[in-house]
This record gives C-alpha cells, structure tokens and sequence, in this order.
C-alpha cells in the first residue's frame, strides 16, 4: 500500500468562469464543473479541468478556450 493515493494527489481547482466571459460567454446553468454559455446563436457546454475549459458540444464554429 502506497501513504498518498493518486486521487488524493489531484489538485483541484475552482472553475474559472471569467476566462469564458472575457471571450465574449454568457454563462449559465453551472453545475460543478460544467455550464452552459452563449455567445451570439452559439450554445455550447464546457467542462473545467485542471488545465481549463474544454468544449463537450453544441451548436456553433468549434472553437478553443
């Protein structure tokens, strides 16, 4: 048995809702990690994760955050 599991090793980190809304998002409907945004006719659900957000889908140009 290892003292430090992996999963406690994690770093967890807040999701950053500003770095989407200085690109122009509207966000809404957080939940924990995941949120819906707008931005003109695109809606779009995001994902925070450790290195940002990531696009899961929706309608729009894709696009990186």
């Amino acid at each position: 048995m290892q003292p430090l599991s992996p999963l406690a090793q994690k770093e967890h980190t807040n999701p950053n809702w500003e770095l989407l809304r200085r690109l122009g998002w509207s966000v809404a409907n957080i939940s924990g990690a995941y949120c819906v945004a707008w931005r003109g006719r695109d809606e779009v659900v995001f994902e925070w994760r450790s290195d940002g957000w990531h696009r899961l889908g929706g309608t729009g140009a894709p696009e990186e955050v």
